[in-house]
């Protein structure tokens, strides 16, 4: 009979877990449709959506997550390892001896950056959730053993001499077994808790690729902000060249008799600006470099080594219209050494509705949002499950071997109403819709601050295109009006004061140029991240879930 009983429940575990692996896939593949409450566009297509909407795994992404080495570490890197960021593609490498170019700089920034590892967490914390849910629909089995001793005081008889004296009495008890343990049914709770935690993991993989686009917008901006703050070094060593050339011949003039001593003043008080002026462009540039290396997440003191490719751009001649000058007094040409591509200074044909309206498909964070959006709808449905008449039903099969063997079974149903409960479950409900409604009006203000941050950017991005043109022209009148002053103050035709101010707008004019180009690389990198197309490369792990899709005229 033992022998029989222990085959029984050998038999019985398998033959449940076959039967109740279908009844989970049944159970996934049926999701229910999302609470009247909630609009759910995956939900409402089909009443069962497909199976590979829920049980497909999407690919993971290229490459592998690996701790990449630093020159430096914190404390905490030290305790706790470099972020595991997730890699596209093979290791970045870190050395900043080595020429950095923007692709570099990003892929860097990529994997070693903390933001990226805490968004990470959260992908693995609502992934752990999901398992967690999805295990209410698979038995428990649980072998236990107990051994238990006791030594309890009583009264014995002495069978010597007849007399009751205390003692203690010694007990030990062992109990051995294995126990399954299967929830049948729940009112809907499993199903809808396993709803709930896919919307998390969907949401929280979106968040993941949206804070890389954002490493990525950091890492470029500052990576321009560098570039930019180098050229200025270049146009304020510049500007102290010519100063002192322009003290030089001050000089000359002084001691040929031909300028007054305060002449000279002035140039040595114009070369002290200028040095000063270098000296802030170098300091802004020290910044930058330690700006760009922290949006990496790089520790060192080691500077960055910047690509020497300038490019020798040529601003031609341009023709000022409604103003009539004299055989066009404007230099011919005018070369500027930058490292960038001077942009093009015609219009964007693809107009600014466009770009709202492909960032309305393409952002992830909005995306995010919606997924919170169907998620808080199941919370709301638990609450309502909870709320009202709820049927459970368990069934508990096992087998104790000690002290006595055999089989125990156990199937309870169980039926239960909050009758009175302080208005708790009724509460719960209230409270679940009234964060429903704040995190759909939460997707309406993020959409809002999307047209607003898209706007922003093309407005900015078109301006710059304006300023450079602007500023070419107030580039070759700068140089001319100060070679014209210049000359003359060599034949004694003006003063220092005036060769010193067409040296400032010299400066100005080249530093507003400089300023404008890589303004408007900025505001591009900035509309490209408003628009959600910077990370073409890195798809989230959701079903459905595409490349983003660039706009076009």
């Amino acid at each position: 009979m033992t022998r029989s009983a222990c085959l029984r429940a050998g038999l019985l575990i398998p033959v449940a877990l076959v039967a109740l692996a279908g009844s989970v896939a049944r159970a996934q593949q049926s999701e229910p449709a999302s609470p009247p409450t909630q609009a759910d566009p995956s939900m409402n297509k089909a009443p069962n959506p497909p199976q590979v909407a829920v049980n497909s795994k999407p690919k993971k992404p290229a490459g592998k997550q690996v701790n990449l080495p630093t020159p430096d570490q914190t404390p905490s890197e030290r305790r706790y390892g470099l972020p595991r960021n997730p890699i596209i593609g093979s290791p970045p490498d870190t050395d900043l001896s080595k020429p950095l170019t923007l692709d570099r700089a990003i892929s860097i920034g990529l994997a070693l950056q903390n933001a990226i590892a805490i968004a990470q967490t959260s992908v693995d914390s609502a992934s752990a959730q999901l398992t967690e849910a999805r295990s209410s629909f698979y038995p428990t089995i649980t072998p236990s053993y107990q051994f238990q001793t006791t030594l309890q005081p009583t009264k014995v008889q002495d069978p010597t001499t007849q007399r009751i004296i205390n003692g203690s009495f010694s007990q030990e008890t062992t109990t051995s077994g294995i126990l399954a343990r299967q929830i049948i049914f729940d009112s809907g709770r499993r199903e809808t808790s396993v709803s709930l935690s896919r919307r998390n993991v969907f949401a929280a993989q979106y968040g993941l690729a949206d804070e890389r686009q954002t490493v990525i917008l950091t890492v470029t901006q500052d990576y321009y902000n560098l570039l930019r703050d180098k050229e200025l070094v270049r146009v304020q060593q510049e500007s102290v060249v010519r100063a002192v050339n322009t003290r030089d011949v001050i000089k000359a003039q002084a001691l040929a008799g031909a300028a007054a001593k305060s002449d000279v003043l002035q140039a040595e008080a114009d070369l002290a600006n200028a040095r000063v002026a270098l000296l802030q462009a170098q300091n802004d540039y020290e910044i930058a470099q330690t700006t760009l290396k922290n949006a990496m997440g790089i520790v060192t003191a080691q500077p960055v080594v910047l690509p020497d490719n300038q490019i020798l751009v040529v601003l031609p001649k341009i023709q000022i219209p409604d103003i009539d000058l004299p055989d066009q007094n404007l230099p011919e040409s005018t070369q500027l050494h930058i490292q960038v591509p001077v942009p093009d200074t015609n219009p964007d044909p693809i107009g600014l509705e466009k770009y709202v309206q492909q960032a309305y498909v393409n952002r992830l964070d909005i995306k995010q949002q919606q997924e919170r959006v169907y998620a808080q709808g199941y919370q709301v449905r638990l609450a309502q499950i909870n709320a009202g008449v709820t049927v459970d039903a368990t069934v508990t099969e096992g087998y104790a071997v000690d002290p006595i063997s055999g089989e125990e079974r156990t199937f309870t149903v169980a039926f239960s109403y909050p009758l009175f409960d302080g208005g708790n479950t009724r509460a719960a409900v209230r409270d679940a819709k009234a964060v429903l409604e704040q995190t759909r009006r939460s997707l309406d203000l993020l959409e809002q601050n999307v047209r607003l941050t898209v706007e922003q950017s093309y407005i900015t991005r078109e301006q710059a295109r304006q300023r450079i043109l602007a500023g070419q022209i107030a580039t070759q009148a700068g140089l001319l009006g100060y070679e014209v002053a210049l000359e003359k103050q060599k034949n004694q035709l003006v003063n220092i004061p005036e060769v010193i101010n067409a040296e400032v707008q010299l400066v100005n004019a080249q530093v507003a140029l400089v300023q404008a180009i890589y303004d408007f690389y900025t505001a591009d990198a900035s509309l490209q991240r408003d628009i959600g197309v910077n990370d073409p490369v890195f798809i989230p792990r959701v079903p459905g879930a595409k490349a983003p899709v660039p706009v076009r005229p």
